[in-house]
């Protein structure tokens, strides 16, 4: 990394309802043409509404890398977006609730039927017992404004992303380094191993069923296209390899897994490491 960066001054200059309002307009000057972003100063006062022009000029001052002045007047920078968008995604709105949702699938606890709720900036995926809900870190964005078939192909393709960074050691948070692995699941009540993310950078947690290390496997991949099933698109939790505790243990030193994912004539028999590593793809003939 280079020079110490210094995120709370970022936060505390977004902190004003005028200066983000600046970033604003200069984001949808960008969005309307990226390749000429600049906003002369009259315009973007006009855009904003600030009457006080001592004022408008004290916060635009204060937005500093933020935003840049070109001889044809503002624009926002690469840091300036990022603030933008992480403020419209509404990760950073504590009290933003959704749903509940009905999803397809069952619970891999109990049975019961499942539905996905959005509450305290995570993503829950439950029957309604809080010791079966699995949860995930998305946008509300994703969710805002989707129903029925889209918002449940939407939520399947982010987790398939997020499964695939992170079994390429990419924390799907910061994109930091992650360190992936299959590991004992940590409720001594609950016996099997989950599919693990540890982000040395942020310190988020991940974690999925095993079998979601395995989505991005070619082989599984190609397997399911032939016969017309998008995996990335399809949600996990209705995948009987991916559910919790669908894992068999067939090593223990070193630690090796096995999850049989069942196509109607063959079974492909993925077996992960302790790394969540893919070790051996084997097809085997479905009828057995």
């Amino acid at each position: 990394m280079g020079a110490e960066s210094s995120p709370t001054e970022t936060f505390e200059l977004v902190s004003n309802d005028t200066r983000l309002a600046i970033l604003r307009a200069l984001a949808e000057a960008f969005r309307e043409s990226p390749i000429e972003p600049f906003v002369a100063y009259s315009d973007l006062r006009d855009r904003v509404g600030v009457r006080d022009k001592g004022n408008f000029n004290y916060h635009l001052d204060r937005l500093e890398d933020l935003v840049t002045e070109g001889s044809e007047g503002y624009a926002v920078t690469s840091v300036g977006l990022a603030v933008v968008s992480a403020v419209a995604s509404g990760r950073l709105d504590p009290g933003w609730t959704w749903g509940p949702r009905e999803v397809p699938g069952a619970c891999s606890f109990c049975g019961d039927a499942l539905v996905l709720r959005y509450e305290n900036g995570h993503l829950l995926l439950t029957c309604g017992v809080d010791d079966h809900a699995l949860l995930f870190p998305v946008s509300p964005s994703l969710l805002d404004g989707h129903e029925g078939d889209a918002l449940v192909e939407r939520v399947a393709v982010a987790l398939s992303q997020q499964a695939e960074r992170i079994r390429r050691g990419i924390c799907p948070e910061c994109e930091g380094d992650l360190t992936p692995g299959v590991v004992p699941e940590p409720k001594p009540e609950q016996d099997g191993h989950f599919f693990h993310g540890d982000c040395r950078r942020c310190g988020f947690q991940h974690g999925f069923p095993v079998g979601a290390a395995a989505l991005s496997q070619p082989a599984v991949l190609a397997a399911f296209d032939a016969r017309d099933v998008d995996l990335r698109a399809t949600p996990f939790w209705t995948l009987a390899w991916c559910r919790v505790g669908a894992e068999t243990v067939v090593g223990e030193d070193p630690l090796r897994v096995r999850v049989d994912a069942r196509l109607p004539d063959e079974t492909l028999a993925v077996t992960l490491d302790g790394d969540a590593a893919v070790v051996s793809t084997e097809r085997r003939d479905g009828r057995k």
